[in-house]
């Protein structure tokens, strides 16, 4: 019991530093360079649409035993990762394309926090949009989506029960992105190794709760 609340408390430290630092190392409303940020650079961030960081893939194919299909809930909300294998899924489905580099964004409720940064090829079943970096790191725009900002914008959709967030709003608003490449991709690193010790936790929770 110890060692489950250990890691449990752990992986709930580590979420909350997750959600202090993406509040940290973004730029806040009106400002160009974010409070904390890694040495060495100290330029202004630029102001871009979204349009310009990141187009949306509308190729629709089939499920297939080395394609697989990504949906709703294959994924744990706001922690990014697959619950199960689903390679081993049986029914095919069709959906957007993607080959690992783009990021996946859940549109529908978009206040439930469903993302996904894929390493393989696939199809994206339902209400997903297949986001395409523009000339910026793919690592970086993953979490520039699970900004405060970014989410304020998306769940300003209209209020039915099934609100989604609405491209033409998104895709129009204004975010900052650092000029250098080097600092994208330090800051998409960072929220990675946070993102792999928060899933460390998880499991040594379950294994411990298992094992009771």
């Amino acid at each position: 019991d110890h060692l489950i609340t250990l890691h449990q408390h752990k992986c709930d430290e580590m979420k909350k530093l997750k959600k202090y630092m993406l509040q940290k190392m973004f730029p806040k409303n009106g400002k160009k360079v974010p409070e904390i940020r890694f040495d060495g650079f100290t330029n202004d961030w630029e102001q871009r649409k979204f349009i310009d960081i990141a187009t949306r893939g509308s190729s629709v194919c089939t499920s297939a035993s080395d394609i697989p299909s990504v949906e709703y809930e294959d994924v744990v909300a706001e922690e990014g990762r697959l619950n199960k294998d689903i390679r081993s899924k049986e029914a095919v489905k069709s959906g957007i394309t993607f080959d690992g580099s783009q990021v996946l964004y859940g549109k529908l409720r978009p206040y439930l926090h469903n993302w996904l940064n894929p390493d393989f090829k696939g199809v994206a079943v339902g209400d997903w949009w297949v986001l395409k970096p523009i000339n910026v790191d793919k690592n970086f725009l993953y979490r520039l989506i699970q900004t405060q900002q970014f989410d304020n914008i998306a769940n300003q959709s209209s209020g039915s029960k099934m609100p989604r967030a609405d491209w033409n709003l998104i895709s129009n608003s204004e975010f900052m992105v650092p000029l250098s490449k080097k600092e994208q991709s330090k800051i998409g690193r960072y929220f990675d190794n946070l993102d792999h010790l928060i899933t460390l936790h998880q499991h040594k929770c379950d294994e411990m709760k298992k094992l009771k």
